[in-house]
């Protein structure tokens, strides 16, 4: 579950990140294509965030059925 959660975290910072970049460029230039990226790569940052987070609750719920 650890190398899990490393692997999502790196997921979120490198669409995050990738998204913040696009942002900067559509902000310095005006060009709306990197707004569309910038709006892209941050839907993919919350949504490998809300899977980590799904899969950490039902891991959890699953966890404790298991040694109740």
């Amino acid at each position: 579950m650890i190398a899990f959660r490393w692997v999502m975290g790196v997921i979120f910072a490198l669409t995050g990140g990738v998204s913040l970049l696009c942002f900067g460029i559509f902000i310095a230039t005006g060009i709306d294509l990197w707004l569309h990226r910038a709006r892209k790569f941050r839907r993919w940052a919350f949504a490998a965030a809300l899977f980590w987070f799904n899969v950490w609750i039902w891991g959890t719920v699953i966890w404790t059925l298991l040694h109740w």
